[in-house]
């Protein structure tokens, strides 16, 4: 057991004080630490809850060194020098983050959710969108006494309200926010108090769980080993779009091990990592070589599967099972990565068929087939599961939806089109949609209504009223006559009905089109009629005298004498 006990006091903070003590550097949010998460609802009832003397919740914080670095809590941003003392939050981020920017004008400037008045009609708080009148002061102006006169000397008809101002302004000022100042403990300590409170408040998900159990925060490495940060890496290296960090999180575990149900609490146990393929690796370990396969994937689908974009892709278990993939075998063969841009598409375009729903059950299921030390055999798998002499079934096109797999099957197949920008004549690029899909959970911005909705009646939802833009309605119009119409699934006749307004019989020849190219498209990559055998190296080629040998199986299926 170790020799220092931890020990704790309890102090008792004013807001001024915590406005001093991030603008100085001293509060700092450990790298385990979610980000903020609240929104202004949560902030105004904070600030109601102090107005009304409500408690509030009290703060749990670390106190040990901490090195200079730039920081950000909310819309505050800071250089940060060295501290001796800081105080790391352990427990009470969004409050403090809350209370901090609510109060600093100018992080209430460039934060919606921090923008807050008193309405001094209705004596309460209220966000500035649902302010009505002028009597309404900004929090700013109401926590500092002399911004609050300088506001009133600007608004001469709150006048009458001043001892109201005066009230309110000293209830903020002398408002004691408690806190469990915690010393003399090691950061394993200090993760298992986080973990044991995480109920309180909004419910921690998964991913932030595990990364306040094995993060790590003090590493010697300059880059930062979080789940967040890989997201923000893949995000910057990739243009593919920000991953959910529950994707990555079960990414870690699903590289481990099939089943991402499993308590995550003891994952680097000697006893669990036992029982992994990466039996001696170290937690820093596995989240750099998650981030590195899960880039692998990004390039896979972006250069083989022809997925541009986190908001195309059908399934969460195709991220996880080419992620466990990936992570196992770094380098495939080229007939094993053919083999298994079929099976992506097998899968995508076969899942009603095969039960593919997303579930759990699928991702540990699939997961399983891909096993250490058998690459071809772990690909062959994949496909016998997608029951690869079946023809896939073609999408419907009259309920087209961006967030369901049958739309997104659509969506790659009119980006394997090549489309173009009808205003420049420039092919899209992966970067172009990742500039219009920033914060998006679906590619529905890119995915243009040629016809209004409100024209089309029944036929609202048909995928044949569907092309892959960065530009509205107007621009996409107005630039087709000058642009390469196959590459947007157009030819001349549909245009001319475009022009004219004719949205009924543009939307059939256009239907007819896309499905008859939808067929050709999914035979295509699904590689109907071909074989799936693997490639040449997994079969002996020495002995030619052995007939039940592999090497003559390889020469049936091949057809090589």
């Amino acid at each position: 057991m170790d020799e220092q006990t931890t020990r704790s006091r309890n102090e008792h903070l004013k807001i001024q004080e915590l406005v001093a003590h991030v603008h100085t550097g001293r509060i700092r949010v450990p790298e385990f630490q979610r980000s903020f998460r609240w929104g202004t609802e949560d902030v105004l009832a904070l600030f109601d809850s102090i107005l009304r003397g409500y408690p509030f919740g009290s703060l749990l914080l670390w106190k040990r060194a901490a090195p200079a670095t730039p920081i950000r809590i909310g819309a505050i941003r800071i250089d940060a020098p060295a501290v001796a003392d800081a105080l790391w939050v352990v427990d009470g981020q969004q409050r403090i983050t809350s209370l901090v920017n609510a109060v600093d004008p100018e992080a209430s400037a460039a934060d919606e959710r921090f923008r807050i008045v008193y309405s001094l009609d209705q004596h309460r708080f209220i966000s500035t969108r649902d302010q009505k009148t002028s009597l309404g002061i900004p929090l700013p102006a109401l926590f500092d006494l002399s911004r609050a006169f300088a506001w009133l000397q600007e608004n001469p008809d709150a006048a009458g309200h001043a001892a109201e101002i005066q009230r309110v302004t000293a209830l903020l000022r002398d408002v004691e926010v408690s806190a469990s100042v915690i010393e003399q403990a090691d950061e394993h300590v200090l993760r298992e108090v986080f973990d044991r409170i995480n109920s309180a408040g909004k419910r921690l998900r998964g991913s932030e769980i595990f990364d306040a159990i094995h993060s790590a925060t003090n590493s010697d490495s300059e880059q930062s080993v979080s789940i967040g940060a890989i997201v923000d890496r893949l995000d910057q290296a990739t243009d593919f779009g920000r991953f959910d960090e529950e994707i990555v999180y079960q990414a870690i575990l699903v590289r481990r091990h099939p089943d991402i149900t499993r308590d995550a609490h003891i994952e680097f146990n000697p006893e669990r990592s036992a029982n992994t393929p990466f039996a001696n690796e170290s937690k820093s370990d596995a989240y750099a070589q998650t981030e590195s396969a899960l880039e692998r994937v990004v390039r896979f689908l972006q250069v083989r599967a022809g997925i541009p974009h986190v908001t195309f892709v059908p399934f969460r278990f195709h991220l996880l099972v080419l992620t466990r993939f990936f992570a196992l075998f770094r380098t495939p063969s080229p007939r094993n990565l053919e083999l298994l841009d079929r099976w992506f598409w097998r899968s995508t375009a076969a899942a009603s068929v095969l039960g593919y729903t997303g579930s759990t059950g699928n991702i540990r299921t699939l997961a399983a087939l891909v096993e250490a030390g058998d690459e071809s055999g772990s690909v062959q798998r994949l496909l016998d599961a997608t029951r690869p002499s079946d023809p896939v079934p073609t999408p419907r096109l009259d309920r087209f939806r961006t967030n369901h797999s049958s739309g997104k099957v659509v969506l790659a197949a009119l980006w394997a089109r090549g489309p173009v920008n009808p205003s420049t004549g420039n092919p899209l690029s992966h970067s172009d949609l990742a500039a219009y899909l920033i914060g998006e959970t679906s590619a529905a911005p890119v995915a243009l209504e040629i016809f209004p909705r409100r024209l089309l009646g029944d036929h609202a939802s048909s995928a044949a009223n569907r092309a892959i833009a960065v530009i509205d309605r107007d621009d996409f119009a107005g630039g087709l006559h000058k642009a390469p119409l196959d590459t947007l699934l157009l030819d001349e006749e549909m245009l001319m009905l475009i022009d004219e307004g004719n949205y009924s019989l543009f939307l059939e020849k256009r239907m007819q089109y896309l499905e008859n190219f939808l067929r050709e498209f999914l035979d295509e990559r699904t590689g109907i009629g071909f074989e799936v055998t693997p490639p040449l190296s997994e079969f002996n080629l020495d002995d030619e005298d052995d007939r039940t040998s592999p090497s003559s199986k390889q020469e049936d299926l091949w057809g090589e004498q």
